[in-house]
């Protein structure tokens, strides 16, 4: 295939926006109460741990993505099936995501609009996008993040300045228990959004410098974390802990209390846009990772001649697997945190580090040259 580049600024801005995402929907750590924001941060450390895991693990294989480097390490008979599984992984959670933002459109925006149209949409722009190339689309959040950011931010002093913000909520610091705060932290806070940057090995080949992979991939995970808790504290001392828990959007929520003056209000419209923008790209990450995946196991030429295939299981997928909203959420937070995410995130990548440690090792041995260097 042939080697598209991307620069470490559009790398570390892809995920950003990967990892905030689906993230900003939900009320993480809603068991937690009031404590929730903590929650966050000890994920936070747990994701800087398994970011350290899938940096060192592309290191030793720089110029492979994920599933090349399960062929080198597993060999045929476990590399295949593994492979596949992963595939299937990245492109099931494309779909989850889309229902996700399709969902929160339809409930909100595009009332009344066929779900099954707006999944579709969605696709269509992003596999747009990705035909252009993963260059074209790191350009692309090199443009919108920084714009997303910014709007975001003037969008919580707004909040800040109406009124509604009363900290004391915030108490007792640990009130729930420390217990309560590990539970919602693993394994669900950390797959949640750091243990998804596992689909990042198959973006991390395109780097045009590898030598600063791990200090940008640790550098995003610490900035989404304090992003992530200061959202969580901003929207408890809103709602309270006990909406906050309650309510499907907590955020959006939090956005139609503001008022400033009764001329600042109603910005919640701007919010899901701003929602759905990180949405796009946190689904064109995952169909890139199915997309290269696919064309690296069956050794295609490209990439792009499977995108279309891809969009074309992903809306119709993200319309049937689920009947309702809340079934949705059910089998996201419990079924597929526990036997899909915890095995593919946490468990594999761990023991596929073990491997090529000592796959290296026996590299290493058997040719004196590479003995002698070390």
């Amino acid at each position: 295939m042939n080697q598209e580049k991307i620069g470490i600024k559009q790398l570390f801005l892809m995920m950003l926006a990967f990892e905030i995402g689906s993230a900003v929907i939900f009320a993480l750590g809603a068991e937690a109460k009031q404590d929730a924001w903590l929650a966050v941060l000890i994920g936070m450390v747990l994701g800087l741990i398994l970011m350290s895991v899938f940096t060192k693990l592309s290191g030793y294989y720089p110029n492979d993505s994920l599933i090349q480097i399960i062929q080198k390490i597993s060999g045929r008979y476990i590399g295949y099936p593994l492979s596949i599984t992963y595939i299937i992984y990245f492109t099931s959670q494309a779909a989850r995501i889309s229902r996700d933002f399709s969902d929160l459109m339809l409930s909100t925006i595009l009332v009344g609009t066929p779900e099954i149209f707006i999944l579709a949409s969605f696709v269509a722009v992003i596999i747009y996008t990705l035909r252009g190339g993963i260059e074209v689309f790191g350009r692309m959040a090199e443009m919108v993040v920084p714009g997303v950011l910014l709007i975001s931010i003037s969008t919580w002093i707004i909040v800040y300045a109406s009124g509604v913000v009363d900290l004391k909520q915030l108490t007792p610091v640990l009130g729930t228990g420390i217990k309560t705060v590990w539970k919602e932290s693993f394994p669900a806070l950390t797959s949640l959004p750091f243990g998804e940057l596992v689909v990042f090995t198959m973006i991390w080949p395109t780097l045009k410098d590898n030598a600063k992979l791990k200090k940008v991939g640790m550098t995003a995970v610490l900035t989404v974390g304090v992003l992530l808790s200061l959202n969580i504290v901003g929207m408890i001392s809103v709602l309270g802990p006990q909406l906050y828990g309650m309510l499907n959007y907590p955020l959006l929520s939090t956005i139609r209390m503001a008022s400033v003056a009764d001329f600042l209000e109603r910005i919640d419209a701007v919010v899901i846009l701003l929602m759905v923008a990180g949405g796009f790209f946190k689904v064109g990450v995952y169909i890139y990772g199915a997309a290269v995946g696919t064309a690296h196991l069956f050794h295609l030429k490209s990439y792009h001649s499977v995108l279309i295939p891809i969009a074309a299981i992903i809306a119709p997928l993200g319309h049937v697997m689920t009947k309702t909203y809340a079934e949705h959420l059910a089998i996201g937070f419990k079924f597929n945190m526990t036997y899909v995410q915890l095995p593919l995130q946490f468990v594999i990548p761990s023991l596929l580090l073990v491997a090529a440690y000592f796959h290296q090792k026996s590299i290493s041995y058997r040719d004196p040259k590479l003995r002698q260097s070390q």
